[in-house]
Protein backbone atom coordinates (compact mmCIF):
# COMPACT_ATOMS: atom_id res chain seq x y z
CA UNK A 1 0.00 0.00 0.00
CA UNK A 2 1.95 3.25 -0.95
CA UNK A 3 2.40 5.71 1.70
CA UNK A 4 0.75 9.25 1.33
CA UNK A 5 2.76 12.05 0.32
CA UNK A 6 4.43 13.56 3.56
CA UNK A 7 3.80 17.81 3.21
CA UNK A 8 6.49 19.94 3.99
CA UNK A 9 5.97 22.26 6.89
CA UNK A 10 6.20 25.82 6.42
CA UNK A 11 8.89 27.62 8.54
CA UNK A 12 7.26 30.49 10.56
CA UNK A 13 8.66 33.53 9.81
CA UNK A 14 7.32 35.31 13.31
CA UNK A 15 9.32 33.47 15.92
CA UNK A 16 11.23 36.45 16.33
CA UNK A 17 8.38 38.15 17.96
CA UNK A 18 8.32 35.55 20.59
CA UNK A 19 11.99 36.80 21.92
CA UNK A 20 11.79 40.08 21.02
CA UNK A 21 8.41 40.53 23.89
CA UNK A 22 10.74 38.99 26.48
CA UNK A 23 13.05 41.71 25.72
CA UNK A 24 10.78 44.18 26.05
CA UNK A 25 8.85 42.88 29.03
CA UNK A 26 12.72 42.48 30.91
CA UNK A 27 13.36 45.92 29.37
CA UNK A 28 10.31 47.29 31.03
CA UNK A 29 11.15 45.56 34.76
CA UNK A 30 14.27 47.00 34.65
CA UNK A 31 13.41 50.47 34.21
CA UNK A 32 10.67 49.77 36.49
CA UNK A 33 13.29 49.07 39.36
CA UNK A 34 15.17 52.10 38.39
CA UNK A 35 12.65 54.45 39.21
CA UNK A 36 11.84 52.27 42.27
CA UNK A 37 15.73 52.72 43.57
CA UNK A 38 15.28 56.19 42.35
CA UNK A 39 12.18 57.59 44.59
CA UNK A 40 12.93 55.24 47.22
CA UNK A 41 12.54 56.59 51.04
CA UNK A 42 15.79 56.60 52.48
CA UNK A 43 14.38 55.76 56.11
CA UNK A 44 12.24 52.73 55.33
CA UNK A 45 14.77 51.65 53.37
CA UNK A 46 17.32 51.67 55.77
CA UNK A 47 15.25 49.66 58.11
CA UNK A 48 14.02 46.97 55.85
CA UNK A 49 17.70 46.80 55.10
CA UNK A 50 18.57 46.11 58.68
CA UNK A 51 15.64 43.59 58.84
CA UNK A 52 16.85 41.65 55.92
CA UNK A 53 19.63 41.93 57.62
CA UNK A 54 19.10 40.41 60.79
CA UNK A 55 16.99 37.80 59.56
CA UNK A 56 19.58 36.53 57.44
CA UNK A 57 22.34 36.62 59.89
CA UNK A 58 20.46 34.95 62.82
CA UNK A 59 21.14 37.99 64.96
CA UNK A 60 18.67 39.80 67.41
CA UNK A 61 18.50 43.12 66.06
CA UNK A 62 18.30 46.55 67.55
CA UNK A 63 15.54 48.86 66.11
CA UNK A 64 17.13 52.72 65.74
CA UNK A 65 15.31 54.97 63.43
CA UNK A 66 18.20 56.22 60.79
CA UNK A 67 16.87 59.45 59.64
CA UNK A 68 18.49 62.22 58.10
CA UNK A 69 17.00 65.45 59.19
CA UNK A 70 18.45 68.67 57.87
CA UNK A 71 19.37 71.36 60.72
CA UNK A 72 19.67 74.54 58.17
CA UNK A 73 16.32 73.81 56.34
CA UNK A 74 14.55 76.79 58.51
CA UNK A 75 13.09 79.78 56.96
CA UNK A 76 14.16 83.04 58.50
CA UNK A 77 11.27 84.02 61.41
CA UNK A 78 13.12 80.60 62.88
CA UNK A 79 10.89 78.15 62.29
CA UNK A 80 11.30 75.05 60.36
CA UNK A 81 10.44 74.75 56.82
CA UNK A 82 7.51 71.77 55.78
CA UNK A 83 10.00 69.50 54.28
CA UNK A 84 11.85 69.25 57.68
CA UNK A 85 8.63 68.89 59.17
CA UNK A 86 7.29 66.06 56.66
CA UNK A 87 10.30 64.39 57.63
CA UNK A 88 10.17 64.80 60.96
CA UNK A 89 6.64 62.99 61.02
CA UNK A 90 7.91 60.22 58.92
CA UNK A 91 10.43 59.61 61.67
CA UNK A 92 8.10 59.15 64.32
CA UNK A 93 5.79 57.48 62.59
CA UNK A 94 8.36 54.46 61.36
CA UNK A 95 8.98 54.65 65.29
CA UNK A 96 5.35 54.56 66.35
CA UNK A 97 5.12 51.45 63.79
CA UNK A 98 8.59 49.52 64.99
CA UNK A 99 8.69 50.28 68.50
CA UNK A 100 4.54 49.98 69.50
CA UNK A 101 2.48 47.00 69.49
CA UNK A 102 -0.75 48.00 71.34
CA UNK A 103 -1.37 51.34 70.14
CA UNK A 104 0.82 52.67 72.83
CA UNK A 105 1.83 55.95 71.04
CA UNK A 106 0.63 57.85 68.28
CA UNK A 107 1.47 60.80 66.46
CA UNK A 108 -0.67 63.53 65.75
CA UNK A 109 0.44 66.94 64.25
CA UNK A 110 -0.97 70.63 65.41
CA UNK A 111 -0.83 73.68 64.97
CA UNK A 112 2.59 74.03 67.46
CA UNK A 113 4.38 71.36 66.35
CA UNK A 114 4.06 67.52 66.02
CA UNK A 115 3.29 65.54 69.09
CA UNK A 116 4.22 62.29 70.43
CA UNK A 117 1.83 61.10 72.33
CA UNK A 118 2.84 57.99 74.80
CA UNK A 119 0.03 56.71 77.04
CA UNK A 120 1.14 56.17 80.46
CA UNK A 121 0.61 52.15 80.71
CA UNK A 122 3.42 51.88 78.78
CA UNK A 123 6.00 54.06 80.88
CA UNK A 124 4.63 53.85 84.56
CA UNK A 125 2.79 51.96 86.88
CA UNK A 126 -0.73 53.33 87.96
CA UNK A 127 0.31 55.94 90.77
CA UNK A 128 3.64 56.15 90.35
CA UNK A 129 6.10 58.18 88.00
CA UNK A 130 9.27 56.19 88.06
CA UNK A 131 9.70 55.33 84.30
CA UNK A 132 9.23 50.96 83.81
CA UNK A 133 12.44 49.56 82.61
CA UNK A 134 10.80 48.16 79.77
CA UNK A 135 10.33 51.89 78.68
CA UNK A 136 13.74 52.43 78.54
CA UNK A 137 14.54 51.06 74.93
CA UNK A 138 11.50 52.93 73.84
CA UNK A 139 12.54 56.23 75.30
CA UNK A 140 16.49 55.67 73.79
CA UNK A 141 14.87 55.40 70.27
CA UNK A 142 13.18 58.95 70.49
CA UNK A 143 15.86 60.61 72.31
CA UNK A 144 18.48 58.78 69.34
CA UNK A 145 15.77 60.83 67.03
CA UNK A 146 15.08 64.03 69.42
CA UNK A 147 18.81 64.66 68.83
CA UNK A 148 19.14 64.81 64.71
CA UNK A 149 16.89 68.17 64.77
CA UNK A 150 17.28 71.45 66.78
CA UNK A 151 13.63 72.01 67.32
CA UNK A 152 12.38 73.09 71.17
CA UNK A 153 10.41 70.31 72.87
CA UNK A 154 7.98 70.36 75.47
CA UNK A 155 7.35 67.13 77.61
CA UNK A 156 4.01 67.22 78.76
CA UNK A 157 1.92 65.28 81.52
CA UNK A 158 -1.30 64.13 81.97
CA UNK A 159 -3.79 62.03 84.07
CA UNK A 160 -7.78 61.14 84.67
CA UNK A 161 -10.21 62.80 86.92
CA UNK A 162 -9.67 59.97 89.14
CA UNK A 163 -8.49 61.32 92.74
CA UNK A 164 -4.90 60.71 93.75
CA UNK A 165 -3.37 61.56 97.58
CA UNK A 166 -0.55 59.77 98.30
CA UNK A 167 2.48 61.43 100.87
CA UNK A 168 5.06 61.51 97.67
CA UNK A 169 2.34 62.88 95.38
CA UNK A 170 -0.82 65.38 96.95
CA UNK A 171 -2.67 65.43 93.77
CA UNK A 172 -3.13 64.74 90.17
CA UNK A 173 -1.14 67.86 88.96
CA UNK A 174 2.01 67.00 91.17
CA UNK A 175 1.85 63.48 89.65
CA UNK A 176 1.62 64.65 86.00
CA UNK A 177 4.27 67.04 86.30
CA UNK A 178 6.36 64.29 87.67
CA UNK A 179 6.19 62.08 85.28
CA UNK A 180 7.17 64.77 82.66
CA UNK A 181 9.73 65.80 84.14
CA UNK A 182 11.13 62.27 84.38
CA UNK A 183 10.10 61.46 81.33
CA UNK A 184 12.41 65.08 79.77
CA UNK A 185 15.47 63.70 82.48
CA UNK A 186 15.62 59.94 80.85
CA UNK A 187 15.75 62.14 77.44
CA UNK A 188 18.52 64.39 78.07
CA UNK A 189 20.24 61.24 79.46
CA UNK A 190 19.70 59.13 76.83
CA UNK A 191 20.53 61.59 73.89
CA UNK A 192 22.45 64.43 72.72
CA UNK A 193 20.20 67.20 72.96
CA UNK A 194 20.86 70.78 73.97
CA UNK A 195 18.88 71.11 78.03
CA UNK A 196 17.56 74.92 76.37
CA UNK A 197 15.74 73.03 74.14
CA UNK A 198 14.05 71.10 76.78
CA UNK A 199 10.86 71.93 78.66
CA UNK A 200 8.39 70.45 81.26
CA UNK A 201 5.07 70.67 82.25
CA UNK A 202 2.02 68.92 84.20
CA UNK A 203 -1.47 69.35 83.83
CA UNK A 204 -3.19 67.08 85.49
CA UNK A 205 -6.84 66.06 84.46
CA UNK A 206 -7.68 69.39 83.08
CA UNK A 207 -6.80 69.05 79.27
CA UNK A 208 -8.63 65.70 78.82
CA UNK A 209 -8.77 64.33 74.98
CA UNK A 210 -11.84 61.75 75.78
CA UNK A 211 -14.73 61.78 78.30
CA UNK A 212 -13.82 60.42 81.39
CA UNK A 213 -16.98 58.50 82.43
CA UNK A 214 -15.49 55.47 80.98
CA UNK A 215 -12.62 53.14 81.56
CA UNK A 216 -11.34 53.29 78.03
CA UNK A 217 -11.56 56.86 77.76
CA UNK A 218 -9.59 57.80 81.37
CA UNK A 219 -6.98 55.09 80.05
CA UNK A 220 -6.84 57.56 77.24
CA UNK A 221 -6.24 60.35 79.07
CA UNK A 222 -3.63 59.39 81.39
CA UNK A 223 -0.56 59.86 78.92
CA UNK A 224 2.58 62.36 78.32
CA UNK A 225 2.70 64.30 75.46
CA UNK A 226 6.44 64.96 73.32
CA UNK A 227 5.70 67.79 71.32
CA UNK A 228 8.78 68.91 69.33
CA UNK A 229 7.89 72.34 67.87
CA UNK A 230 7.54 74.76 64.72
CA UNK A 231 10.05 76.70 66.54
CA UNK A 232 13.35 76.35 65.85
CA UNK A 233 15.86 76.99 68.88
CA UNK A 234 17.67 79.88 69.12
CA UNK A 235 20.01 80.39 72.77
CA UNK A 236 19.32 83.57 73.83
CA UNK A 237 22.47 85.87 74.05
CA UNK A 238 23.20 87.26 77.58
CA UNK A 239 21.54 90.80 78.64
CA UNK A 240 25.54 91.67 80.32
CA UNK A 241 27.79 93.43 78.09
CA UNK A 242 30.98 91.39 77.57
CA UNK A 243 34.23 92.75 79.20
CA UNK A 244 37.12 94.09 77.01
CA UNK A 245 40.19 94.17 77.12
CA UNK A 246 41.60 97.39 79.25
CA UNK A 247 37.59 98.26 79.95
CA UNK A 248 36.39 97.93 83.79
CA UNK A 249 33.03 96.80 84.59
CA UNK A 250 31.20 98.40 87.85
CA UNK A 251 29.99 95.78 90.28
CA UNK A 252 26.40 95.20 91.02
CA UNK A 253 24.54 97.56 93.18
CA UNK A 254 22.36 96.09 96.00
CA UNK A 255 19.02 97.69 96.20
CA UNK A 256 18.40 99.55 99.16
CA UNK A 257 17.25 97.74 102.47
CA UNK A 258 13.72 98.08 103.02
CA UNK A 259 13.60 98.69 106.77
CA UNK A 260 11.59 96.01 108.92
CA UNK A 261 8.99 96.39 110.99
CA UNK A 262 8.32 96.36 114.33
CA UNK A 263 7.71 93.13 115.55
CA UNK A 264 8.74 91.44 111.98
CA UNK A 265 10.48 88.57 112.05
CA UNK A 266 14.06 88.81 109.53
CA UNK A 267 13.89 86.44 106.48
Amino acid sequence: MAKKPRHEEHENLERWLVSYADFITLLFAFFVMLYAIASVNTGKFRVLSNAIVAAFTHKKQIRLTHVIIPKDSMSVSGKATPQVQSVMVQAMQLLVQKSSQKGDMKVVQTKEGIVLRIQSRLLFRSGHARIRTAAIPVLRQIAALLAKSNHEIRVHGYTDNQPIRTRRYPSNWALSTMRAVNVLTRLLEYGSIEPGRMGAAGFGKYRPIASNLTPEGREKNRRVEILVMNRVYAPHSSSVPAATPGSKVAPPVAPPETPALPGAPRI
